[in-house]
């Protein structure tokens, strides 16, 4: 996202009548900082990437793999240009450093050596174990992408029921 983008919500939009949808500022977001797109299980099986704006020209939102392989130094299809921001993450430095300080882990470089999407730069950037996909063997690096693409974030997932359980009163459900 850049800097400057505003919010909107459609006023009155709710998903039941007891659950009201919380306002987002129209204001521009002082925090807004380029992020990368979230993994999908169809990384490698949609033809490919293609440059973003092509992407969005042709009605579609760009992948993850679209963003690292045209936008980073390093990617199979990056072309410099005069606004490229130096260094090897570009835009997405600032979210980069502060994933990296998150989870106490370097990131690993976001593109293997044929400059396509690497499946371990996923797996970081989703918080997992070094190696909890990639190191399975026999894996390809399809398969390796669709899996992480499929799979859930585990510190997503725990603010998601520590959220939920706060709303109950902190009680758990018992099967």
């Amino acid at each position: 996202m850049a800097p400057g983008v505003t919010y909107a919500r459609v006023a009155g939009t709710h998903r039941s009548r007891n659950h009201q949808v919380p306002p987002i500022p129209a204001e521009p977001c002082p925090d807004a900082r380029p992020l990368l797109k979230t993994p999908t299980a169809q990384l490698a099986t949609n033809g490919g990437s293609q440059h973003p704006d092509k992407r969005r020209a042709g009605g579609h939102g760009p992948t993850l793999a679209d963003e690292v392989e045209h936008l980073l130094p390093g990617g199979a299809h990056h072309q410099a240009g005069p606004d490229d921001i130096p260094g090897p993450w570009g835009p997405y430095a600032a979210a980069i450093t502060r994933w990296e300080q998150r989870t106490g882990r370097a990131a690993p470089s976001a593109v293997n050596e044929r400059g396509r999407l690497a499946p371990e730069f996923v797996e970081w950037m989703m918080g997992l174990e070094q190696a909890w996909v990639t190191g399975v063997p026999d894996l390809s690096r399809a398969a390796q992408l669709k899996a992480l693409g499929n799979g859930v974030v585990p510190a997503q997932a725990r603010d998601a029921i520590a959220l939920l359980l706060a709303r109950t009163g902190g009680a758990a459900c018992r099967a």
